[in-house]
């Protein structure tokens, strides 16, 4: 890399931290999507609960798949040699969804769009990080999650416009994903490589490593439990107040939006606090929130209001304690030849055992939705716990200094 076109980089971290940033875009959005499907392909193709519930975690395991595979390309061969094919396959699974005339073809378009944007995710997060200044990461990576609340408010805002085009609306919602893909993969190509990725032919094995698996482990427990709140939200939260707040699909939509600008404004308010102490009170008012918001559930009448109103709450505690700092202490507590399989392999293996849940969902909103509630409670509850206790203290430390801590512990 010249030093002039390293220079290019330093000075635009905003501008590769939104391009990065689409992955996570593209994966809210595209598990929105399928979530607003859902109801029209039952009718469209005649689909059973069990089709529907398998067709979800299909794209949720597919994600975990896509990036376990994907992390561990971008330590190997480089962030740039991901993100400049990802997208690529994923337009090519959007087409499927598109032009579908058969459930086959959901579960093909589904498997595809999922391995694809799955991917993406590690090698994007990694490069955000390692391109940011050591003052300036926590805002930058908590950036991501605004375009991650933007992709299901674009999707939303699709599905009350369209609403006259009936079972063809989820044609519609894919397109706007393919084209989005489309511009992302254009601009992308314009993107340098990480600046401090070197290539590497370190073992995942590695994270076990006595000075990584404290790290390893802990964030894996931690973003497993939210994903499994965050998951049964993003991709079954319409389906609920459907089915169990009986709302019909135009009032349920409109009450999902409500939830999103909160959750943009929200991200907002948190980015400057990324980078200051006042990170860790953040958290723990979120934990406190998200938790309290399914406990409500479990002692009032689940009807539309409290429902909606969960949702909400749900949705500003998760932001505060969820993924953007999953997202951040990957950064600070892995060495970069191995940051990326270390993202994949957390976010992959949180992906798939939530899809495990996911399979029993649409029967549980039906005939246990308060089982489902007290398992949500269980894992916000210990997400939170887990987050305050384990927690990375580093603050502000450049990639140099994160890189040569680690290889000094390990010593």
């Amino acid at each position: 890399m010249t030093a002039t076109t390293a220079h290019v980089a330093v000075a635009r971290p905003w501008s590769l931290a939104a391009l990065a940033g689409m992955a996570s875009y593209l994966d809210a959005g595209t598990i929105i999507a399928v979530s607003a499907a859902l109801s029209h392909w039952q009718s469209s193709f005649r689909m059973s609960e069990w089709q529907l519930g398998f067709l979800s975690a299909a794209l949720t395991v597919c994600i975990g798949l896509g990036s376990i595979a994907g992390g561990r390309i971008g330590d190997r061969y480089g962030r740039k040699r991901v993100y400049a094919v990802d997208l690529l396959v994923y337009i090519v699974g959007l087409l499927w969804l598109v032009l579908a005339v058969h459930p086959v073809m959901l579960f093909v378009g589904v498997v595809t769009v999922g391995l694809a944007i799955g991917a993406d995710v590690p090698a994007a997060l990694a490069l955000v990080g390692e391109n940011a200044p050591a003052s300036e990461r926590g805002r930058l990576v908590t950036f991501t999650q605004l375009l991650w609340a933007l992709g299901p408010l674009a999707v939303i805002g699709l599905e009350l416009s369209g609403s006259r085009l009936g079972d063809q609306l989820p044609r519609a919602i894919f397109a706007h994903l393919l084209a989005i893909a489309l511009i992302t993969w254009l601009l992308r190509r314009r993107m340098v490589e990480s600046l401090r990725w070197q290539p590497s032919d370190s073992s995942p094995r590695e994270l076990l490593a006595p000075n990584l698996r404290r790290g390893s482990i802990f964030l894996l427990v931690f973003y497993v439990t939210v994903t499994l709140g965050t998951n049964f939200y993003g991709s079954f939260g319409l389906y609920a107040l459907e089915t169990v707040g009986h709302l019909d699909s135009s009032r349920a939509l409109t009450a999902s939006l409500l939830v999103v600008p909160l959750i943009v404004v929200t991200v907002l308010a948190m980015m400057p606090l990324m980078d200051t102490r006042a990170r860790t009170p953040v958290f723990v008012a979120g934990a406190v929130t998200q938790t309290l918001s399914w406990a409500a559930l479990l002692v009032v009448d689940t009807g539309a209001p409290t429902l909606v109103a969960a949702f909400i709450a749900y949705g500003i505690g998760n932001t505060l304690a969820g993924e953007a700092h999953y997202k951040l202490w990957c950064q600070e507590s892995f060495p970069t030849r191995l940051r990326s399989t270390a993202i994949g392999l957390s976010f992959g293996l949180a992906r798939i055992a939530s899809a495990m849940m996911l399979v029993f969902v649409p029967t549980l909103l039906h005939r246990g939705f308060a089982v489902l509630v007290g398992m949500m409670v269980v894992v916000t509850a210990m997400s939170g716990l887990v987050g305050v206790t384990f927690r990375p203290r580093g603050r502000g430390e450049s990639i140099e200094s994160i890189d040569a801590r680690m290889e000094s512990d390990a010593r």
